[in-house]
């Protein structure tokens, strides 16, 4: 987490980016899932009934919760995505009232648990989805796969490279690329840019991942090993999915030579290796209880400064996460900044009030909240040191 982090979305007054709106009572319900340590998986036949993504209404650094629910058969399911987080937490729940209406709509499927690539021919079609500028880099012939993922996990990319007959260690930076809880059809390929470095790409039009390769490998002459047939990755192994062959000297025919030996002869060879991470039951993961979170709170006002205690400072926290969006009032007065820590991280908070009303404004992004007057008041004036701040 690389913000405050307040308290668990489940407690807070939610902002929903998307999927159908819920009464606040069940929101919370679900969200609790979010928080505990995974009991169960998902089957692999099961249909998704509604799917809703909620944020903290002021740290949306904190990362969004997309939460999911589930019919197989006549079981329910609750899986929660932390978008910094690579797998889902799934829990077997008791049947969601507000949503059962949805699950008569849906038809189970099975669930993809493979990835394939399969060849793709056509260098016309790649430069236009993928808007190809051909006074600047070619698409490589034989390079092109179009790819299936399975319905969630990643795809863990790696590269071995071979030069001059040795093996070197850790040239170029392993890739990972994730699917989003849902099936999703892509292209990868290779290019060559004018100054004859190597690009791999992956994706589809609307979202890739491009990685120029270091330009130590650069060559006059490019060759793919294009022995492969149709790539299936199961999650049990890695495999091979292509060889880059770089050099100055014109290519031939590689047939069944080794990596090494191939770069005796021409210079440098890149073995692309890709295995799928498939979600795993986590029922036998221990997970550590989470530390208390170190958390400082001060209140500056006219030059003065005072730090809340302990429980003023859980308090203030707590109060902070009830925000609402709001508008400061023109005749607002400035009544000081609040300031929060944890660990290195810092917030800051100027603080108005207009009439009986509070308001907070976040100094980073400018984004204005409305506050329980009553509640930060109580809260300034139990704190022995608060004595000096006037509202």
């Amino acid at each position: 987490m690389s913000a405050i982090e307040m308290r668990p979305l489940a407690a807070t007054a939610l902002k929903q980016t998307s999927g159908m709106e819920l009464p606040l009572e069940i929101k919370k319900h679900i969200l609790t899932y979010c928080e505990k340590q995974p009991t169960d998986i998902l089957p692999a036949q099961r249909a998704k009934v509604s799917e809703a993504t909620y944020v903290h209404p002021v740290y949306e650094e904190l990362g969004s919760k997309t939460v999911s629910y589930w019919a197989s058969g006549e079981t329910r399911y609750v899986s929660c995505a932390n978008s910094y987080e690579q797998f889902e937490r799934t829990f077997a729940v008791e049947p969601i009232e507000a949503l059962e209406p949805l699950a008569a709509d849906v038809k189970e499927t099975e669930a993809k648990r493979m990835m394939t690539f399969e060849p793709a021919f056509d260098t016309s079609f790649i430069n236009e989805r993928f808007h190809i500028d051909a006074e600047h880099e070619r698409v490589l012939a034989g390079s092109m796969f179009r790819y299936e993922t399975p319905d969630s996990g990643s795809l863990y990319v790696t590269y071995d490279v071979k030069r001059n007959g040795r093996t070197l260690d850790r040239t170029i930076e392993s890739g990972l690329f994730v699917f989003k809880a849902e099936r999703t059809s892509g292209y990868t390929f290779l290019t060559q840019l004018t100054d004859g470095r190597v690009t791999l790409q992956i994706g589809t039009e609307n979202a890739f991942e491009r990685k120029v390769l270091p330009d130590i490998f650069v060559g006059e002459h490019v060759y793919l090993d294009t022995t492969e047939a149709t790539v299936v990755l199961d999650g049990s192994r890695r495999q091979l999915l292509k060889r880059v062959i770089v050099s100055d000297e014109p290519i031939g025919q590689v047939g069944d030579e080794s990596s090494l030996t191939l770069s005796e002869r021409y210079g440098t060879v890149i073995e692309v290796w890709g295995s799928v991470r498939l979600p795993l039951t986590t029922t036998l993961m221990s997970l550590s209880p989470a530390s208390e979170k170190v958390r400082l709170a001060t209140y500056e006002q006219d030059g003065t400064i005072v730090h809340l205690d302990g429980p003023n400072t859980r308090a203030l926290f707590e109060l902070l996460a009830e925000v609402v969006p709001s508008r400061v009032p023109t005749t607002a007065t400035y009544r000081g900044t609040i300031s929060l820590h944890e660990r290195l991280s810092e917030q800051n908070l100027d603080v108005y009030v207009a009439g009986g009303d509070v308001f907070v404004v976040d100094l980073h992004t400018g984004a204005e909240y409305g506050l329980d007057a009553v509640q930060l008041k109580e809260l300034l004036a139990s704190s022995n040191q608060t004595q000096k701040i006037k509202m």
